[in-house]
Parts: structure tokens; C-alpha cells; sequence
């Protein structure tokens, strides 16, 4: 008999964020390959970790079964999009997890398959290797873990449409380096709504074949420590690339020349994070975000841009372009972070880094042009 149980997703509520909760079943499908490891056994280790991990309130699976029963819903059909967004909207399911214990060439492994039911597509596939010795629930564990993860990090393909123009860069009341203001052209683009996250970074080093997956905690938060050459391959991967300086800025101060991302008021704990020993997830605080809806780009994280560091590059800009030196020693960082006071947080505020070297208050978001679809 084919095991069914079923979980409701719950997101935490993060810094004064609430997140919409979302609605997922865990299907075990039969075991596939002659001695894999149970898949009803494995089911129930992993709604039990799922449990363990606060993301997730179990609902009866006897209301599964009823919903089964009623509509005749046969084995066959569960896998296939139209059954899947049959079931999931009976269930009133956002998603469905497949589980499935397998034999591979490799040895036996458990696989989790997440199905959007509004569109019967598959949305990620996990798998993770069986111990020799049988130990089931340390899969499972691992394996709630990163569904856990995945499930609180925002989507990494969210973008803000930017609208460009002429717009006044820079400032004449602040720092040297920040000035003197001019003005500076720029093309309509897109830009990340929130920093890369941890969890986000990891996958691609994951697929990349430059890390296994140990455990991560924290895997909401902005990854930090990431070099300016990792933090342009990883856009490069995506089809994106580093904002230049220019666009930062732009995106920060808005046509109007906002003084922080949310306006003039002067920076708080609800508005931005600053004066801080860690950094806050990558959609935590929406009261600072601009406008557009793009997250964090007054503290928490500094961010890495595309531009070479000059601190008297502005005085040479020519009208209409940012100006800047075509190398250097150092790339640019803009934002402040979570260990900056208040002061430093102003949107025309300027920073270096060595590109070689990350650091634990660095992170990054991307950009492309405004003519692709975000």
C-alpha cells in the first residue's frame, strides 16, 4: 500500500516579516529497486524531521486518505501534473513532495521531488545518499534540512524593474570620495530584490562541484565571505551580472535623490540592520526597502558592484557618465553593513575591498538589463 501523509508549510515570522504560510503534502511512492530502504519507512522519518525543524505542522493523514478514496485516485495518477494539481487543490496544497527510496549505481539514496500544484511543474529535486549501515533518519534529517531551507529563502530569480534616466550621483555633504555630485545617464534595468542568500550561494558551489553539502544554518542570511570573482561568476550562472556602481546608486536613491533607500527618516532597527553582531535574513525589515521593493540596500550586508575603486574617480567623470578607472587594486562595496553605525549608511556612501578576498560584512545581489523578462 502506498503511504501518504501530509505537511503544511509554516514560514516563521522573521523581523517583523510574516510570511504567507504555504501548504505542502509528502507522498511516499513504492520502493523502486529490489532491497532500497522502505519508502513508507522513509516517509515517516521525514515528516517526523520535518516536524523537528519548526517549518512544518503536520496535518492528519487520515483527511489524505479520504481525499484519495473520494475521488478514486488511483497510484498511477499520482505522479503525473494533472493528477498532482488535482490532489494538491483537493488538499488545498500549494506543493507536493514525492519521496521515493531508489537503488542507484552509486548505492541507495532517498530522492524528494517538489511539485508546484498550480502548474504540475516540478520545482527542485533533492536526493541524499543512504549510509551504508542503514541509517535512514540521518538522511531524512538531512534531507528536511535543506527542504527546510529551501522553503524560508525568497526566490533567488526575483528582480525590481529600475527605470532609468539622468539622475545626480553622489553628494557634496558627505565624505571626499562621495563627491563632487554630477550627473549620470543610466539605462532601465533590473536588479535583484534581495542579497543572495546563503542557501542560494551554496547550490551553485554544490553545482559547481566545489562543495558537498554539509549542514547550513542560518541559510536565509546573506552569503558573506564570498570573493568579488565568486560573487560575478555566481551572476554569470544566472544569466546576470554585478550592478555597476551607477545602477547601485540609482536604485538606492531613486530619481529623487533619497537620502536611505526608504526616504529621509533617519535609520532605525525597524528600518535597516547597522551597529549589529550578525547580519538578518534577506527579506527581513520591508520598512526599509525602496519603493521598487528591493530589500537591504542600507546595511546588513555591504555589497560588491562591478566598478574599480577610485575615491577621486567622480571628480573626473565626464557629464552623463560615472567616470571610474578601467582597473585597479580594489573593486567598489556599497550599503553599509550590519557592523556600520548609522552614519554610514547613507545611500552616496563608499567603500573598497581586495576582489580576491571576501569578508564577513560583504555580500552581493545582481542585475541585468530591463529588455529580458525577470
Amino acid at each position: 500500500m502506498v503511504w501518504i501523509g501530509a505537511a503544511l508549510l509554516t514560514l516563521w515570522a522573521v523581523a517583523g516579516q510574516a510570511r504567507e504560510p504555504v501548504a505542502a503534502a509528502v507522498i511516499a511512492l513504492p520502493d523502486s529497486g529490489a532491497g532500497a530502504a522502505g519508502s513508507a519507512q522513509a516517509a515517516a522519518l521525514l515528516e517526523d524531521e520535518l516536524r523537528r525543524t519548526g517549518r512544518y505542522t503536520l496535518v492528519e493523514r487520515r483527511r489524505v486518505r479520504e481525499v484519495l478514496d473520494e475521488i478514486a485516485f488511483q497510484q498511477s495518477g499520482v505522479t503525473v501534473p494533472e493528477g498532482a494539481i488535482e490532489l494538491g487543490r483537493l488538499l488545498n496544497a500549494a506543493q507536493l513532495l514525492y519521496l521515493q527510496a531508489l537503488r542507484t549505481p552509486q548505492g541507495r539514496e532517498l530522492a524528494v521531488r517538489v511539485v508546484d500544484v498550480a502548474t504540475g511543474q516540478v520545482l527542485r529535486v533533492e536526493s541524499q545518499p543512504l549510509p551504508a549501515g542503514g541509517e535512514t533518519r540521518v538522511a531524512a534529517r538531512r534531507l528536511a534540512r535543506r527542504l527546510a531551507a529551501a522553503a524560508s529563502t525568497p526566490g533567488a530569480e526575483e528582480m525590481a524593474l529600475i527605470e532609468g534616466g539622468t539622475f545626480l550621483m553622489g553628494t557634496d555633504q558627505g565624505l571626499p570620495e562621495e563627491g563632487p555630485a554630477h550627473e549620470v545617464a543610466v539605462a532601465s534595468f533590473q536588479l535583484d530584490r534581495y542579497e543572495v542568500s546563503r542557501f542560494s550561494f551554496q547550490e551553485w558551489l554544490v553545482a559547481q562541484g566545489r562543495q558537498s553539502r554539509p549542514e547550513l544554518s542560518h541559510a536565509d542570511h546573506p552569503a558573506t565571505s564570498v570573493s568579488w570573482e565568486d560573487a560575478a561568476a555566481y551572476c554569470a550562472a544566472r544569466g546576470k551580472r554585478l550592478p555597476t556602481e551607477a545602477e547601485w546608486e540609482l536604485a538606492a536613491r531613486g530619481a529623487s535623490g533619497r537620502t536611505y533607500p526608504w526616504g529621509e527618516a533617519t535609520p532605525t532597527p525597524a528600518l535597516a540592520r547597522f551597529d549589529a553582531t550578525g547580519p538578518l535574513p534577506v527579506d527581513a525589515l520591508p520598512a526599509g526597502a525602496t519603493p521598487e521593493g528591493v530589500f537591504h540596500l542600507a546595511g546588513n550586508a555591504a555589497e560588491w558592484v562591478e566598478d574599480w575603486w577610485d575615491p577621486e574617480g567622480y571628480r573626473g567623470a565626464v557629464a552623463g557618465s560615472p567616470g571610474g578607472p578601467s582597473t585597479g587594486e580594489y573593486r567598489t562595496v556599497r550599503g553599509g553593513s550590519w557592523d556600520q553605525p548609522a552614519g554610514e549608511l547613507r545611500s552616496t556612501a563608499r567603500a573598497f575591498h581586495n576582489p580576491d578576498r571576501g569578508a564577513a560584512h560583504i555580500g552581493f545581489r545582481c542585475a541585468r538589463g530591463a529588455a529580458l523578462e525577470p
